[in-house]
């Protein structure tokens, strides 16, 4: 490769890395609207749309090892040995710069044919048909929207309630291209640069205008905000912080039991409506059409309901499940749920048939604790609370729109995440974790009330606003009022209509390959 391209892959590389930084915990989210500026010129620029991908994948790769490091910390966390660990955040970091490569080809092979103009619009559209599309095939992470580098921009946030997950990566790209345009004709000899500039300067503009736009309608929202929601409920949620060691050890059964008998006997000031226990709370497996005897008692004592995180084991009704049991405040079965989304090498091996037995053993040992997982199916019963119909999701699932989407979209008024990040241990895990909720919970127009084992439990509003909050390795009980009033019952539009931009964004750039590819066979 000549010294030039090195030097443009190492820039792009470090726009991709920097663009990283604004995920959770750091929050620097002005680098994601500066960091893609260097990929998009080595990619306009690249001889070949190979080379762009080049380009992208550089980008990419950066941004998730960046993104993605903590990921070697859990796996040595989990035994698994130094050799595997870091081929796991290689490997994952180079499957989701594919997305990244395929983008910047793309939009290398379509620019040229476009006026400059529209130059950063067909990089937006590109990548946002790219990042709809691949959320189907690739595995999900806290990280792998671009979009998600706004979490602390609460203001931004708010146009994910009609343009649902894709509509600020459609935005952030907008901008780094237009910058890109305009960096060029920067470059140029003055003589040269009046005619040309018109159009960087009128894309800037606009994609500066839709930025401005998008984050005045989400201030607008937030201002609209009230300040008191009316009557409400108390929800009391555990944040037992059980060593993941100890969970599955039958000696220290009696003693993680005992640890939330000790969180429940605390004083409460008001009675709750209902109590959330974190996933795979009881550390035995259970039977899924009987009531675990633990959260029974304890609703009987306190006449509240529970929501309860289990393992189901295989009966005649499925195979062994990570699911939840609602429990009524007279000690019966009220309601379940399986989890849909289960977590590749974590809860299931894939294509385990093909996976030699010595690689479980030596490298995939944490499966032998519990053993494949089966998904529960897509649309399951609501469970019925104090604030209505409330979905709940299962760790791994908040990362992934669409479950969140469809349950909002059959009438749940509260969505509930119980989740177990203690794997993660104190890194970027948890807290990339955590954040999903905030624009799950501003996407649908819902509250998100979550208990985790060892944090973040969290209650967050329909406008992504943390109300009450249990810091990550805290051990104790969150009281908290969720008010019972549902501020938006019609939902958010994203909610009715589903992902209408990305679905777009990929009929349009269907239509542009199409277009020239006749024009070329035209031409022959």
């Amino acid at each position: 490769m000549p010294r030039g391209g090195r030097a443009q892959l190492s820039a792009a590389a470090l726009g991709g890395g920097l663009a990283a930084l604004g995920l959770p915990s750091w929050g620097l989210w002005a680098f994601a609207w500066l960091g893609l500026v260097p990929l998009i010129l080595a990619a306009n620029g690249a001889p070949t749309a190979r080379r762009a991908a080049l380009s992208g994948f550089a980008a990419g790769f950066a941004y998730h090892v960046v993104a993605l490091h903590w990921i070697y910390a859990t796996c040595r966390f989990a035994q698994v040995p130094a050799v595997v660990s870091a081929f796991a955040v290689v490997g994952l970091s180079a499957l989701l710069a594919a997305s990244w490569a395929v983008s910047a080809a793309l939009a290398r092979s379509l620019a040229p044919s476009l006026p400059r103009l529209l130059r950063p619009l067909i990089w937006a559209l590109c990548w946002t048909a790219v990042a709809a599309a691949a959320s189907r095939w690739t595995v999900r992470f806290g990280v792998d929207l671009l979009g998600y580098t706004q979490w602390s921009n609460l203001g931004l946030l708010q146009a994910g309630s009609w343009g649902g997950p894709h509509l600020l990566d459609f935005v952030v790209m907008l901008f780094n291209a237009a910058l890109a345009e305009a960096w060029v004709d920067s470059t140029r000899p003055k003589a040269t640069l009046l005619e040309d500039s018109r159009a960087s300067v009128t894309a800037l503009s606009a994609a500066l205008a839709l930025a401005a736009g998008v984050w005045g309608h989400g201030a607008f929202v937030l201002a609209s905000r009230p300040g008191d929601r009316g009557p409400s409920a108390r929800v009391e949620i555990l944040q037992p912080v059980v060593d993941q060691y100890h969970k599955w050890n039958e000696e220290w059964i009696a003693e993680i039991l005992a640890g939330y008998d000790e969180l429940l006997s605390r004083p409460r000031p008001a009675p709750p409506a209902l109590v959330v226990w974190p996933e795979t709370a009881i550390p035995r497996w259970s039977r899924r059409a009987e009531p675990v005897p633990e959260a029974a008692g304890w609703a009987v004592k306190l006449g509240a309901p529970h929501l309860v995180g289990i393992i189901a084991a295989a009966d005649r009704d499925g195979g062994p499940a990570n699911a939840v049991q609602l429990i009524a405040p007279d000690g019966r079965l009220d309601g379940s749920y399986a989890k849909r989304q289960l977590v590749p090498f974590g809860e299931f091996v894939p294509l385990r048939r093909f996976v030699p037995r010595f690689v479980v053993d030596r490298w995939l040992m944490i499966l032998d604790n519990l053993g494949d997982m089966e998904a529960g199916v897509a649309r399951q019963p609501l469970l019925l609370t104090a604030w209505g119909p409330t979905a709940v999701t299962i760790c791994y699932e908040a990362i992934f729109p669409r479950w969140p989407r469809l349950d909002a979209a059959r009438g749940a008024r509260l969505m509930i995440n119980i989740t177990n990040d203690a794997w993660y241990l104190d890194t970027w895990g948890p807290r990339q974790h955590y954040r999903v909720n905030r624009f799950r919970a501003i996407e649908n127009r819902l509250t998100v009330i979550r208990s985790g084992n060892n944090g973040v439990s969290a209650v967050i509003d329909p406008w992504g606003v943390t109300t009450a909050e249990l810091a990550l390795n805290e051990r104790g009980r969150l009281d908290a009022d969720v008010p019972l009033q549902d501020p938006f019952p019609a939902r958010s539009f994203y909610a009715r209509r589903g992902d209408w931009l990305g679905a777009s964004c990929i009929l349009l750039v269907l239509l542009a390959c199409m277009r020239i590819f006749w024009s070329k066979k035209d031409c022959s």
